[in-house]
């Protein structure tokens, strides 16, 4: 009887320990870590499917950026970064041809470098032909920022000096020893492109806490656009009513994108759509949300009706939903027109779009 109680309040510690509740812990100031970057000009980064970082200023000056994340590995790091240039001729500043550059280092030792991963999205003047530029736009695939995309048929990224990237701005070389400027194959004519990287665990390291947010900021953007709205509701790219989206055009078997709004001194302005030749396919994609789970519906256009050949999720952005019709030829000369799309049995908002 008294080795058995002393069995008892030996293992006793044990048999609380497992029953009792979870000790928990979070993280602290030790925990996290400093994210510097720099970007001619622009981008954006998410790490592990969130985003963690972007540049508040579009254009110049060019700044670098630090900013303090927590780690968690593996850490798949995705930047989606952009070149100043005009999204009809790939031209800066009239008729020049601008260069990018990233460059980032994390507190852990994290650094770009050939190791990562790079695509380019939009390129452009063709040919660096600055007298009749012409411009290819790759669609972006869903799901470009989560751990989980295959980026292994993507190029390895190339590296570049300084001398090369001329960085300016607030720009200190002293923040990223050891990292490379990086960028797709062509510094000068690849406007847009994605970077990836996953860094994983430095030696030695041990995770310390073992909370998990209830905060699901994937869901942020879904939150906030649709909450209010039961119908589906079209963006507008100014206050009087811009439609908000993108023409892809078919010619001869090649597909091309084409913008349909443009900036001005005055704000945002129509880019009229050139429907008139026969042999083209021209398709009118608008954004916007509450698809109300549609697959298929109708668009009005300057009271024509037609079928839309796509209604639903855009992939990419949570919460952000696309409409896509047809533009016949027969709209050819009307100017302005008004567009609104029915599906799930609701009608959006109109909004304005401008043919040649």
């Amino acid at each position: 009887m008294r080795l058995t109680a002393c069995l008892f309040l030996a293992f006793l510690p044990v048999f609380l320990s497992a029953q009792g509740p979870t000790v928990i812990n979070k993280p602290g100031n030790a925990d996290i870590i400093p994210m510097s970057f720099y970007c001619d000009n622009w981008c954006m980064i998410f790490i592990n499917g969130k985003l963690v970082a972007t540049q508040s200023i579009d254009f110049l000056p060019h700044n670098e950026i630090t900013v303090n994340i927590l780690p968690d590995y593996p850490m798949t790091i995705a930047v989606l970064a952009k070149d100043n240039a005009d999204p009809n001729t790939g031209l800066e500043y009239g008729n020049h041809i601008g260069d990018g550059g990233f460059i980032l280092k994390l507190g852990d030792g994290t650094v770009t470098s050939a190791k990562w991963k790079a695509k380019a999205f939009f390129i452009g003047p063709l040919n660096s032909d600055i007298n009749k530029p012409v411009v290819q736009y790759i669609p972006i695939p869903p799901n470009w920022f989560t751990p989980e995309f295959d980026d292994s048929a993507w190029d390895q990224a190339t590296t570049f000096t300084v001398d090369e990237v001329r960085p300016d701005g607030t720009y200190n070389a002293a923040d990223f020893n050891g990292a490379s400027f990086i960028w797709s194959h062509d510094l000068l004519l690849d406007n847009t492109l994605i970077l990836r990287y996953t860094a994983q665990a430095p030696k030695g390291y041990v995770k310390k806490w073992n909370t998990v947010p209830d905060l699901n900021i994937k869901t942020v953007y879904s939150e906030a656009q649709l909450a209010t709205t039961p119908q589906p509701l079209l963006f507008t790219a100014n206050p009087a009513g811009l439609a908000l989206g993108y023409i892809t055009r078919v010619h001869n078997g090649q597909t091309t994108y084409e913008e349909i709004n443009q900036d001005s001194a005055q704000g945002t302005i129509p880019l009229p759509v050139d429907i008139s030749a026969a042999d083209d396919t021209v398709y009118l994609t608008l954004y916007g949300n509450n698809p109300t789970l549609a697959s298929s519906g109708t668009a009005n256009i300057g009271g024509n009706v037609v079928p839309l050949t796509y209604a639903g999720p855009q992939g990419g952005t949570p919460g952000l939903a696309q409409f896509v019709l047809p533009l016949s030829g027969t709209l050819a000369g009307k100017g302005a027109l008004p567009v609104s799309v029915t599906a799930g049995g609701n009608t959006s908002n109109t909004v304005l779009i401008a043919v040649k």
